[in-house]
């Protein structure tokens, strides 16, 4: 009886383990493809799913005078055809312009994840990123996104500094709850993860 709990018990971790996509760096000779010269590569990985190969790029963009400071974040997620050319499939912008005091803009590399949790064969990119101006402990932007497939759902609120008494600010988009449960259950505890903060 325990040699039939013990094999259920492994079969149940490998089910959990396999919905985790392998990836690992990208060449560089395709990352100069994607990124221009004055980015900050945040992250950079291939993965394989049913579109074949696939590749993630994060980089931050970075301007600044003596008075302020500006960032962009650029998060692309092409697919390498055949002929070796590559295609976008999706792309997340946002920017934070000319801020005076602390520019937040930070893309948060410890919440990637790519996983098949719906086990369709396309692999979900889910990451999470704050933006902000500040010179203080007071809330900024946190936003949550799903890529898969070239589609994107999203959450977006506010981050929460611990020790304060902020209001708990969180909204998800329609596509994220069309999204299956499984991958809700996944962002939602990646939310509570990363929106604490200090």
């Amino acid at each position: 009886m325990k040699t039939i709990a013990l094999f259920f018990s492994l079969i149940l971790s490998y089910n959990s383990f396999s919905q985790q996509i392998a990836t690992k760096t990208i060449q560089p000779s395709v990352l100069r493809k994607i990124v221009s010269d004055d980015a900050i590569v945040d992250k950079a990985l291939q993965f394989e799913d049913k579109n074949g190969k696939n590749y993630l790029v994060a980089t931050t963009l970075q301007n600044r005078s003596d008075e302020w400071a500006s960032k962009a974040i650029l998060v692309q997620h092409y697919i390498e055809k055949s002929n070796k050319k590559l295609v976008l499939l999706r792309q997340i912008t946002d920017k934070e312009d000319h801020c005076e005091l602390d520019n937040d803009l930070q893309f948060l590399t410890e919440s990637l994840m790519i996983t098949d949790l719906d086990k369709n064969k396309y692999a979900e990119i889910t990451f999470v990123y704050k933006i902000g101006c500040r010179n203080d402990v007071s809330q900024i932007e946190l936003k949550l996104m799903v890529i898969e497939n070239g589609n994107k759902a999203s959450i977006k609120g506010k981050t929460l500094p611990r020790g304060f008494n902020f209001p708990k600010e969180k909204v998800a988009d329609a596509a994220f709850k069309k999204l299956p449960k499984v991958i809700q259950d996944q962002a939602n505890k990646l939310w509570n993860k990363f929106a604490p903060e200090f």
